[in-house]
């Protein structure tokens, strides 16, 4: 008990990269576009894809949101985390959303955080007051004009629907295979649906190590779990392009050893942090300059 407990103590004891979560956290990021992504209403379903380093798809991937149902209108946050390829979504200051996209707001990111920059994006959604589903896509997939209301469809507060999910067997490459609908061990983060107050507290960017970072998709759904919170496979059809250009094939043996770790409690959530004034910092998205 003591051990784990020192162990939760160091994960919660900012370092140089848990200290740049929470410099975004506390401070908000600037935005050059409109900002209607960052607001509290439901007229439209908030959806975060993280760019890093296929910027030859982001013509498709403006036109396929376009294209989805318009009876679910999206609101659309693009989180580039290469920012020397800003160039390549220059055009999207200007572009006018059409059919189901209400709106495209874009960041810059000085520096990548991967992954878990969905999840950052989200907690300042919530900041200004956003209550709900927020959904997640990532650059390299392709999806159906259904997409949004086939989420949805299995939706509850309290929950993660992902159409990347499975049990585990006795290791994290050892999957089980689920139907749609099913409960799951595992959600993956893109194609997928959340409830937002997954991350009010701040021990979910604090709890993560460092060298776990870019598994945020292991780590959402375990704190996931830890809250007694559901998974569940969604219905849904999606493809995958230039999946060559994936970071996870550089990471096959850390995700394993990371699934031990979560399932030996090595690393834990740690304890709430609600009740300090560290439970919740209120950063948001503002305007640039402003």
């Amino acid at each position: 008990m003591f051990l784990a407990r020192r162990r939760a103590l160091r994960a919660l004891t900012p370092g140089g990269w848990h200290q740049q979560l929470l410099t975004l956290l506390e401070s908000g990021v600037a935005l050059s576009t409109t900002g209607r992504w960052a607001s509290a209403s439901r007229d439209s379903v908030p959806l975060v894809v993280c760019l890093w380093n296929r910027p030859e798809r982001i013509d498709d991937i403006i036109a396929m949101l376009e294209s989805l149902d318009p009876t679910r209108p999206v609101r659309l946050l693009l989180w580039n985390n290469a920012v020397d390829e800003r160039d390549s979504y220059a055009w999207l200051q200007d572009h006018e959303p059409r059919g189901a996209l209400a709106s495209i707001d874009l960041v810059h990111s000085a520096a990548n955080i991967g992954g878990l920059a969905r999840f950052v994006a989200v907690r300042l959604l919530r900041n200004a007051g956003y209550e709900g589903p927020v959904l997640m896509l990532d650059d390299d997939q392709d999806v159906t004009p259904s997409f949004v209301g086939d989420l949805l469809a299995n939706y509850q507060p309290r929950s993660i629907v992902a159409w990347w999910a499975f049990d585990f067997g006795p290791s994290y490459w050892d999957r089980v295979q689920i139907d749609p609908g099913d409960r799951a061990d595992h959600g993956g983060t893109g194609g997928t649906v959340l409830d937002s107050s997954l991350v009010d507290d701040d021990r979910f960017f604090l709890s993560l190590p460092e060298r776990y970072a870019f598994l945020e998709d292991q780590w959402m759904s375990h704190y996931a779990r830890s809250l007694g919170w559901s998974i569940v496979k969604a219905d849904t059809e999606i493809g995958f392009v230039l999946e060559h250009k994936n970071q996870y094939h550089g990471l096959h043996e850390r995700k394993d050893e990371f699934h031990r770790h979560l399932k030996d409690g090595t690393v834990t959530t740690g304890r709430p942090l609600r009740s300090s004034s560290r439970g919740r910092r209120r950063g948001r998205f503002h305007q640039a300059g402003s």
